[in-house]
């Protein structure tokens, strides 16, 4: 990929695409697995999902036959890499045989009775000092020197911009969201205090390396993967507070930063039938796939329509199943390639532009539309001196789509911790909805900066927020007087706010002896809609009211 994005200084020694083949197969006959009893290769919450959205479970999600995959390796003395349900696939590792070997083994592969086709990951070697540069700059640490805004410190204004911060103000951090992010790796993360409480919590749920597999690492290799997870998740109070705080995380290794084949588009594939099966809410994917090591490999403008590369048909594929997927637009806008990349050109998913802090384009921010004319980049934020976590509990910036795409991933988490029944699909036309161009859109911008809170009401007004703590709130409409009785929990707290998302100061309320009955005064308020949010000792929850004079 383009891993939105690195500066390879060095040349990759250890390239691990020459020597793998991708393996197709004709059918899934004799497979032991069975569409009537899908609880043996898809989770509990992966099959309420599709029973909640009315998603059919179909032979694709039917597992690779595992005696296809085992005929595989005999006859060829290979390692598997990967198996891919979606694709009736597997990819072979045949590096460790000498390239007579090799050809040996593929030809007797190809021969296989319920093999289609063998395809080589590698043709041309690529020579030392051909790597490409990197497209994302890192600007180095800062001084801590910012004053506290709210806890957030150096994460405000990337999420203010957005209007995140009004959701976590409403108590709204991802809680309870299964968070997905593909990339390089986490050097260094496992250390780091910017997630000791997701550590600490074991909100840190699995990693998995798919570049290297039988050697798995991923707080190895690349700090790319630690920033993108720190936009996120981060947490340093006073210093950096990231977009979904409070949410859980899986860790997936798919890309290799010592080179550049399309093996990555089939870690990318393995990772998505993972979080699919795992049922995972949102997939953050700071990666990118248009020109490799191997030329014969490149892609053109022409084959971004979504149905070319393999990892844009599979982020289509879980957008269907209900997995929100934010992918980072690219960095090549002012390059050669200029446009978006795979699986940035994916349909039904959210694909990330970059601004600067005005809310300006960014130079690099990859353009769209797609090659058949849909709208790409989808929504864009902070990309240009975007701030995260940095070794020694110090705060960096840098620049790249990379670093835009987690802000809307992080956010969209929180935004599904207050709608744990939406739909999916209606929680990513909401965010659209949002945008600060919407309607209109344009190929830079998309629909332009999304504002995670209107994004909220909508779905609130659509959709409706379960309130597991209120009981009742009443009257409503209401004049002078609200009633409010929570489920036996006692009220803690109690905050009004406008449309906007501002707080009303000019609330007064009082408790009854029974402590799970409250009064509000609203006499003061003018005549319009807010939103009510009381904490008990059992959770959070928000309520509209309507406040009329007469």
């Amino acid at each position: 990929m383009i891993i939105a994005f690195w500066l390879a200084h060095s040349v990759s020694w250890c390239q691990n695409a020459p020597g793998f083949y991708y393996v197709v197969f004709k059918d899934k006959l004799g497979t032991p697995f069975q569409l009537d009893y899908p609880q043996a290769f898809l989770s509990s919450k992966s099959l309420e999902r599709r029973l909640k959205l009315g998603i059919q479970i179909i032979e694709e999600d039917l597992p690779v036959n595992p005696q296809y995959v085992q005929g595989v390796l005999q006859i060829s003395g290979g390692v598997v890499h990967h198996a891919s349900k979606w694709f009736n696939s597997m990819t072979v590792n045949l590096s460790l045989l000498d390239s007579a070997a090799q050809v040996s083994a593929t030809e007797q592969i190809a021969s296989l009775p319920y093999v289609q086709e063998v395809k080589n990951f590698s043709i041309n070697e690529v020579e030392a000092g051909k790597r490409r540069l990197k497209q994302e700059d890192e600007l180095g640490p800062i001084e801590l020197s910012l004053p506290n805004q709210n806890g957030y410190g150096w994460g405000f204004h990337q999420l203010n911009m957005v209007n995140t911060t009004r959701l976590h103000e409403a108590g709204f951090q991802g809680q309870g969201v299964d968070v997905g992010i593909f990339d390089s790796g986490w050097l260094g993360a496992d250390q780091m205090r910017a997630f000791a409480a997701i550590r600490d919590e074991g909100r840190l749920v699995m990693t998995r390396d798919f570049v290297n597999p039988q050697m798995p690492n991923v707080f190895d290799k690349s700090t790319h993967g630690t920033y993108v997870w720190g936009i996120m998740a981060g947490f340093m109070q006073d210093q950096f507070i990231g977009a979904a705080p409070l949410a859980n995380y899986h860790l997936f290794q798919t890309e290799d930063v010592d080179s550049e084949y399309r093996i990555e588009e089939d870690n990318w594939v393995a990772a998505a039938e993972l979080a699919d099966s795992l049922g995972l809410d949102v997939i953050n994917s700071s990666l990118g796939y248009s020109l490799f090591d191997d030329t014969t490999m490149n892609y053109q403008y022409s084959d971004m329509t979504g149905k070319v590369s393999r990892a844009s048909i599979a982020a289509e594929k879980l957008a269907k199943k209900g997995v929100i997927v934010v992918n980072s637009a690219g960095n090549s806008g002012n390059g050669a390639w200029h446009y978006i990349t795979s699986p940035a050109d994916a349909d039904g998913i959210l694909t990330v532009g970059a601004v600067d802090s005005t809310m300006k384009v960014a130079g690099f921010s990859s353009h769209g539309p797609t090659y058949d004319g849909r709208v790409k980049p989808n929504v864009s934020a902070m990309g240009v001196k975007t701030y995260y976590p940095f070794s020694n509990d110090k705060v960096g910036k840098g620049n790249g789509t990379s670093y835009s795409g987690p802000i809307i991933a992080g956010s969209t988490a929180s935004l599904l911790s207050a709608f744990d029944q939406a739909s999916p699909f209606s929680v990513r036309g909401a965010i659209e909805k949002t945008g600060s161009l919407f309607p209109n859109h344009n190929a830079d911008l998309g629909y332009g900066i999304p504002d995670f809170w209107w994004a909220y009401n909508l779905l609130l007004e659509n959709e409706g927020l379960p309130n597991k703590q209120l009981d009742c709130i009443f009257p409503n409409p209401a004049k002078d007087i609200i009633n409010v009785k929570t489920k036996g929990a006692l009220v803690k707290s109690l905050r009004v706010t406008n449309a906007s998302g501002q707080l009303v100061s000019s609330i007064g309320w009082t408790q009854s002896w029974n402590k799970n009955y409250v009064q509000l005064s609203v006499g003061l308020l003018p005549q319009g809609t807010y939103f009510l949010t009381i904490e008990t000792e059992e959770g959070i929850s928000t309520s509209p009211f309507e406040k009329i004079n007469e």
